[in-house]
């Protein structure tokens, strides 16, 4: 028979509510990816790709809100459920906050247009986008691993294993912060040529992208937290 541990990530990722939480992740990851594409485009000055994106965003956040709503309504007293309801709303909450982070993201470079712009702020962005992309994909893997896991009835053991992707989301957010402090010096160093307005944005922007990547581990841990605190 299986072990424990197995029963319990079975439990909760075979029966509803739990079902439709792989597809929630997939809107984070899918709008991540939007993302990236809506930051190159913004600082080749391609503003009518830009709003395209944004309007895809957009889109894809109205999709995640169905679906956690979905999951909100069969919450219901009369429902049991193998897992605490409070910790199976936070990981929600949590995972949801990356598709919003991409959406505030991409409607706040739709506010201001840059003529010109320093080559280390462009490359700082392009780098900073692309890693926050890399963290969400990673953190997506760990979804998509555990319920492959459970479709296949694996062991104790490489479930466990499925978790060792927890420390490398954290990883890559780390990474995230240390892009987000270069470009932020790179942002100052330019302050005369981009004026107040120009470095309070850029400086707004930076964090806003790189929220996805923090929300990105807040998930996995709130994840975590939900299977194993049964």
């Amino acid at each position: 028979m299986p072990g424990k541990y197995q029963r319990t990530v079975i439990e909760v990722f075979g029966t509803p509510p739990f079902i439709p939480l792989e597809e929630h992740a997939g809107k984070a990851k899918t709008a991540a990816r939007k993302l990236n594409e809506a930051v190159e485009a913004y600082f080749e000055g391609d503003m009518e790709t830009l709003h395209e994106l944004s309007v895809e965003i957009d889109r894809i956040e109205e999709e995640a809100d169905y679906i956690k709503q979905k999951i909100q309504a069969s919450l219901s007293a009369s429902v049991k459920l193998p897992v605490d309801p409070k910790h199976l709303l936070d990981f929600l909450t949590e995972q949801d906050k990356i598709v919003n982070d991409a959406r505030n993201a991409a409607y706040w470079m739709e506010l201001r247009e840059y003529k010109e712009i320093a080559p280390e702020i462009k490359e700082g962005f392009l780098k900073l986008v692309s890693k926050t992309k890399e963290t969400v994909e990673k953190y997506y893997t760990l979804i998509e691993k555990l319920y492959k896991l459970v479709e296949l009835s694996f062991s104790k053991k490489k479930i466990k294993a499925a978790f060792e992707i927890v420390p490398e989301v954290d990883r890559l957010e780390h990474e995230v912060d240390r892009i987000e402090s270069e470009l932020t010096k790179h942002i100052f160093a330019e302050q005369e040529k981009l004026h107040g307005a120009g470095v309070c944005h850029l400086l707004e922007l930076v964090e806003k992208i790189g929220d996805l990547a923090d929300k990105a581990v807040r998930s996995a841990d709130a994840l975590q937290t939900m299977v194993i605190r049964r």
